[in-house]
């Protein structure tokens, strides 16, 4: 039976890793630390999640804003509707090892007649106009709502659906394939022209892999892993270590911003997270497609580690990281015009990302494992998230909560 196309990336991405990773979990294994570096991840993975009182914060705030765009505009209530994207839909947001802002990405969607789709700037424009009061600032794709007293800044993607756009003008855009239902289309300012976009197909596809169980069975204890929660409308960003794909995600990067923090990697040409989130998604649907499966999350995560810089794409001679959601879009595309930049920082990291992954796994004791997880990540002394509370047992990490639901609106959350 022919391989899927992760399947083959994955599959190259194996010839060309190293074995120290594979090596170390051994070391972990003989040691008898499993259990306790599991824990470990586990209490960094709640450290960094964005308490829930913040994520329904911004959740409320922008259900605001289309409340004030709805009162502003005139246009018909029924026809319009915000979607979380980006890293709060995925439940891959991450607190900062900083006191710095997160941002919260929202799509402002507006089905009205196909007449409007006509003029994108003068639609971005007039979004932009209604939205003055708040001083929004102007983005290529979206405009940016600042919070001079809270802790996250909104981004705001006016967006119409794909349908809307005129044929002529739909010919020329980037086509749409297994997520079509889903498609929409942004104004992108450089040009003024539309721009087909596709967020939901992004969680989609992103839960959908989560979904895939290639983590056999569950050895630790219910405290360690919790059990995995539904996905809601907009999601808790608890995330449990079983739920492996995410909490990667998540921890990757964490690592990748305390990288950045230490100047071990520029932080202009820092991996984004599209294409942290994308690669790692694409590896994990590989090893999935191969039928590959693992007893223990913390194996898994030492083969993302180990694979993911191996699953770039070279075509022409250009680096390539296809959105699986939109066909023909690179988000590597800009790797290719800055003299390696952005690609030379990403094997860095990478490469730091393996290094002290096996500097955790080599541990020989629970209190020289604890010490190196809470330095890599930042979860200790002044390197601490100021968004974090002390629990019992683990100096700085946040305990599980449970996020309540967004109040209803109009259709706007």
């Amino acid at each position: 039976m022919a391989m899927t196309k992760y399947a083959e990336l994955v599959e190259a991405a194996s010839r060309g890793r190293r074995d120290v990773l594979q090596k170390a979990f051994q070391d972990t294994r003989s040691h008898g630390m499993l259990t306790e570096c599991a824990r470990e991840l586990d209490a960094v993975n709640n450290h960094i999640t964005v308490p829930s009182d913040l994520v329904d914060e911004a959740a409320q705030a922008y259900t605001e804003l289309g409340e004030l765009l709805v009162e502003k505009l005139r246009w018909p209530s029924e026809a319009i509707k915000i979607m979380p994207q980006g890293s709060t839909s995925t439940r891959t947001l991450v607190a900062a090892p900083t006191v710095e802002k997160f941002d919260i990405d929202a799509v402002f969607h507006v089905d009205l007649h196909r007449i409007e789709a006509k003029n994108p700037m003068g639609f971005f424009e007039e979004i932009g106009a209604a939205l003055a009061e708040l001083r929004a600032e102007e983005k290529n794709r979206c405009w940016r709502v600042h919070y001079p007293n809270k802790r996250f800044f909104i981004d705001f993607t006016p967006s119409v659906p794909l349908a809307n756009v005129p044929t002529e003008v739909r010919a020329g855009m980037r086509r749409v394939s297994q997520y079509a239902a889903t498609a929409i289309a942004v104004v992108d300012r450089p040009t003024g022209q539309w721009k087909t976009s596709n967020p939901q197909g992004m969680v989609n596809w992103i839960s959908t892999q989560a979904d895939r169980r290639i983590l056999l069975q569950v050895l630790l204890d219910n405290d360690v892993l919790a059990k995995r929660a539904d996905i809601e409308a907009v999601p808790t960003q608890v995330v449990p270590l079983s739920d492996t794909l995410r909490v990667a995600i998540r921890l990757f990067k964490r690592h990748r911003d305390m990288a950045v923090r230490r100047d071990l990697v520029v932080g202009e040409f820092k991996p984004i997270s599209v294409i942290v989130t994308t690669l790692l998604t694409q590896c994990y649907e590989g090893l999935a497609d191969k039928g590959h499966y693992y007893h223990h999350p913390v194996e898994l995560l030492a083969d993302l580690a180990a694979l993911l810089p191996h699953m770039v794409e070279r075509r022409n001679g250009e680096f390539w990281i296809a959105n699986p959601t939109v066909d023909g879009e690179n988000f590597a595309e800009r790797w290719n015009h800055d003299n390696n930049q952005r690609y030379d920082a990403f094997r860095r990291w990478c490469n730091l990302l393996e290094r002290d992954f096996a500097r955790i796994l080599e541990s020989v004791s629970p209190a020289q494992l604890r010490e190196c997880v809470r330095e890599t990540f930042g979860c200790t002394g002044a390197e601490a998230s100021v968004a974090q509370v002390v629990r019992p047992g683990w100096l700085t990490a946040a305990a599980p909560t449970t996020v309540k639901p967004v109040p209803a609106t109009r259709g706007l959350a």
